[in-house]
């Protein structure tokens, strides 16, 4: 592996971070009960282990789970194990569409054991609308008590997850880790074009190749918190109340909470969670001053404020560069971000 054009990479063990972005976008348009993808998961695995499913199928079913909503032609970006064949396999297809249909309509995360009666009783029911296989397996699988007492807990399924899979940890370049990350990154904002106000940023101060790619990754994903804030706020046109405020506030804090855990992902961590920091020490979530900032923390810190500013909100219209060059000027004048790094993205993005 040469380190600095590539990074160690368990596909599993991102998309295991990543699914808490998919639980709460669910939860927050459908109502569907949190933690569904890691459920849907954890039913798919126990039934591909009833199909001898062999070990890189296995893995590659619970990518699939984790993420089954997405876009086809998002899905066909994901570097699986197996060929793209594997997201047209019929069996594969089945497993997860059963397993996410039983977890929808009987919310097999509480602990209510009519509706463990229930998906039984739908299943013996559905004989003609699924293979006899899958049904007589699933009825198998089910007939355990831990089965249904595992998907109430997220730590036992992740232990059931991670006891059941070998480990698939390939070599994979920057960008396409940096195509992966952009996937998600585009829930938040499909139309964003941070990255590319990002690479132009690293050129300009000529980053080293490792050095630009962990730059860009860290962009795709810095707002990846916000997607655990409720869109009634997010998409808010009236001025928020305090508590609101306060909850928008907290967004690199989950940003944390869902990259924390990705193996390798430590720099990249490290920079997305700094955005929202000021020079005097007046951001959030830390309180960091410009003593803790780095280069990198404090040019991607103004990244965010002028990429914010030349967007549509709901609540206003975008500002054009020169309108939004002047409002971060006289936030540098306050010393909240850096003054020179103003005056360059005056000139690079004119």
């Amino acid at each position: 592996m040469d380190k600095k054009k590539q990074m160690a990479f368990n596909l599993n063990n991102f998309l295991l971070s990543m699914s808490a972005v998919l639980d709460y976008k669910e939860f927050d348009l459908e109502g569907t009960a949190l933690n569904h993808f890691k459920r849907v998961t954890y039913i798919a695995l126990n039934l591909g282990a009833k199909f001898n499913l062999e070990p890189k199928m296995m893995a590659d079913l619970c990518s699939l789970s984790l993420i089954y909503n997405l876009e086809k032609k998002e899905l066909e970006k994901i570097p699986f194990l197996n060929t793209k064949e594997f997201l047209e396999d019929s069996l594969i297809k089945e497993i997860i569409e059963f397993s996410s249909k039983l977890d929808k309509m009987f919310n097999l995360g509480n602990n209510q054991i009519e509706n463990r009666f229930k998906a039984i009783e739908f299943a013996k029911e559905n004989k003609e609308n699924f293979s006899k296989d899958l049904i007589d397996n699933f009825l198998f699988v089910s007939s355990q008590i831990s089965f249904w007492l595992d998907l109430q807990y997220e730590n036992e399924i992740l232990m059931y997850i991670y006891s059941s899979l070998h480990d698939f940890t390939t070599v994979l370049d920057f960008e396409e880790i940096l195509n992966l990350t952009t996937i998600f990154h585009k829930l938040e904002n499909k139309n964003s074009i941070i990255i590319q106000r990002a690479s132009k940023i690293a050129d300009e101060f000529n980053f080293e190749h490792k050095d630009k790619q962990i730059f860009l990754i860290a962009t795709s994903l810095q707002n990846i918190g916000k997607m655990l804030i409720p869109s009634s706020i997010l998409n808010k046109k009236e001025k928020l109340s305090f508590e609101e405020f306060e909850i928008i506030k907290s967004y690199p804090y989950h940003t944390k909470r869902i990259l924390g855990s990705i193996m390798g992902f430590n720099d990249i961590l490290s920079l997305s969670i700094k955005v929202q920091e000021r020079l005097d020490g007046s951001g959030y979530i830390y309180s960091l001053d410009g003593k803790d900032l780095s280069l990198k923390d404090r040019l991607l810190a103004c990244l965010v404020i002028y990429n914010s500013l030349r967007e549509d909100r709901v609540y206003r219209n975008s500002y054009n560069h020169l309108g939004a060059i002047e409002l971060m000027k006289k936030e540098s004048k306050f010393e909240k971000i850096d003054e020179s790094l103003v005056e360059i993205f005056e000139r690079i993005f004119e």
